[in-house]
C-alpha cells in the first residue's frame, strides 16, 4: 500500500478483518499497576504508579486459537478524563464486553471487524477510553489472523520515527535544565515542558537559554484562565513549537481568542475527544496544531479519520502520550510514521518512565545525519509484541473472564 498520502486511511481501516471469519470464545480483562521510575508531577496532580487495563479477546480461526490485545489509556484518577482506570475496567466488564458477546450467542460466532463496533459503543457512549481498548484488541486479533502488522497495513513498515520526551515540574530550574541536558545527550529531538501558574516563563527561559536550537513545546493541561492571556503572550519570545491546552478543555472560544493574540501556535489535546470535536476546533480557530491521542479521540479508527482531516487541511499533527506501556506506545509509534506528523511525538521508550514493562523494549537507533534518537515501528503480525502473561501476573490487581455462552 502507498502511504505517501493520507486519504484512504479510513478505507484501509475498514478493510481490517476481511481476511476471514474469527470465532469469539471469550474476553479476559486485566488490571495491573506498574511503578513509575519517579513521580510524574503536572500542574494538576502527581502520579506515582501507572494502573493499566488490558483487554484480551480470545477466539479461533478454523481450528487455530487466536487472540488480540488492547490497552486502555485511563489514568489513576479523573484529572484529565472522566474515566479513571477502575471506571474503564467496570465499563468494559459490564457494558462493552457484554455488547461484544451479545453478537455471539453461541461459541464460534464471528468477531466483528473493528470498523463494525459502533453499535457496541452505544452501550456506553461516554466510555471513550474503554471502547478504544476493546477496539484495539479486536483490530490486533484480526491483523494477527491475516498475518499482517498494523505498520504494513498502513504502509509504514520498516520505518523509524524521532523520539520526543516529556518533563514534569522539577525541584528547580537548574534541575530542569540538567534533565533536559541528559535527554539531549541521548538524542531526544524535542522536549515538552509541563507548565502552569507559577512554573512557566522562568523554567522555559532557562531551557531555551541553555539550548537555543532545541525544539520545545509547553503543555499546560488546561491550567490557565482567559484572564492569563497577557501573561501567556510572554511565552512568544521563546520560539516554542506550540503551547498545548492552555485553557479549560470546554473553552474553545477562549482558545480561539488566545490564538488570535499569540504568535506561538495553540495546540489542543484534552478538548479533542472525537473527529467531530477536531473539526469544530479547527473551524473556530481554537487551534492550529492537533495532538493525536487515539484513545482520547475514540480509538484507532477515529484517529485515522482525524489524520485524514488534518492532512487535507494542512494542519500539523504530532503524537501525544499517556504514559502507556510499551505495547500501546508501539502503536503510537506506528501512527507517528504516517504522513502529516510534523514533529517528534511523546515516544520516549516506556522503560524511561516505568520501572517495569509488559513487552520487550523497542529497537532504538541514532540517526546518522543529526544524531537524533529514533524508534522503529513494531513489525510482525498484529499491533506489536503482545503483553507477557507472567509480567501481567506479577503486577496484577484484578482480572476477570467473560465467556461466550455455549449452546
Amino acid at each position: 500500500m502507498d502511504a505517501t498520502t493520507s486519504p484512504g486511511l479510513s478505507e484501509r481501516w475498514a478493510g481490517i478483518g476481511a481476511a476471514g471469519e474469527v470465532g469469539l470464545l471469550a474476553v479476559q480483562l486485566w488490571m495491573v499497576e506498574l511503578p513509575f521510575t519517579r513521580p510524574v508531577a503536572t500542574s494538576r496532580s502527581t502520579h506515582r504508579r501507572r494502573p493499566l487495563v488490558l483487554v484480551r479477546v480470545i477466539g479461533n480461526h478454523g481450528r487455530e486459537p487466536v487472540e488480540g490485545w488492547g490497552e486502555c489509556a485511563a489514568l489513576a484518577d479523573t484529572t484529565y478524563d472522566t474515566e479513571d482506570a477502575r471506571r474503564s475496567f467496570a465499563l468494559l466488564r459490564h457494558a462493552l464486553v457484554p455488547g461484544l458477546i451479545d453478537l455471539a450467542p453461541r461459541a464460534g460466532r464471528r468477531v466483528p471487524r473493528p470498523s463494525e463496533l459502533g453499535g457496541i459503543r452505544r452501550a456506553a457512549p461516554d466510555a471513550t477510553l474503554a471502547f478504544a481498548a476493546l477496539e484495539m484488541a479486536v483490530a490486533d486479533l484480526h491483523l494477527r489472523v491475516s498475518g499482517q502488522s498494523l505498520a504494513g497495513f498502513l504502509g509504514v513498515a520498516g520505518r523509524s520515527v524521532p523520539v520526543g520526551a516529556v518533563l514534569g515540574r522539577a525541584e528547580s530550574t537548574e534541575a530542569l535544565v540538567a534533565e533536559v541536558a541528559a535527554l539531549v545527550a541521548q538524542g531526544i529531538a524535542r522536549v515538552k515542558l509541563k507548565v502552569g501558574p507559577g512554573w512557566d516563563l522562568e523554567p522555559v527561559a532557562a531551557v531555551r537559554g541553555a539550548f537555543p536550537d532545541l525544539a520545545i513545546q509547553a503543555d499546560a493541561n488546561g491550567a490557565y484562565r482567559p484572564t492569563d492571556a497577557d501573561h501567556l503572550v510572554g511565552l512568544d519570545r521563546f520560539g516554542l513549537l506550540c503551547i498545548e491546552q492552555p485553557l479549560d478543555p470546554t473553552d474553545l472560544e477562549g482558545h480561539a481568542r488566545l490564538a488570535g493574540r499569540m504568535a506561538t501556535p495553540v495546540c489542543l489535546d484534552e478538548s479533542l475527544d472525537s473527529p467531530r470535536s477536531v473539526r469544530q476546533a479547527l473551524a473556530m480557530g481554537a487551534c492550529s496544531v492537533v495532538c493525536i491521542k487515539p484513545a482520547r479521540l475514540g480509538g484507532l479508527g477515529a484517529a485515522l479519520e482525524v489524520v485524514e482531516t488534518c492532512s487535507a487541511e494542512g494542519v500539523p499533527l504530532w503524537m501525544g502520550g499517556m504514559y502507556e506501556s510499551g505495547y500501546a506506545r508501539g502503536v503510537n509509534a506506528t501512527f507517528a510514521a504516517l504522513p502529516g506528523f510534523a514533529w517528534p511525538g511523546d515516544l520516549q521508550p516506556s522503560r524511561t518512565y516505568l520501572d517495569a514493562d509488559l513487552v520487550p523494549p523497542p529497537a532504538l537507533r541514532r540517526d546518522g545525519t543529526d544524531g537524533a534518537l529514533t524508534v522503529e515501528v513494531p513489525d510482525g503480525p498484529g499491533l506489536g509484541p503482545p503483553p507477557d502473561l507472567d509480567r501481567l501476573e506479577a503486577y496484577e490487581i484484578t482480572r476477570c473472564w467473560l465467556e461466550v455462552p455455549r449452546g
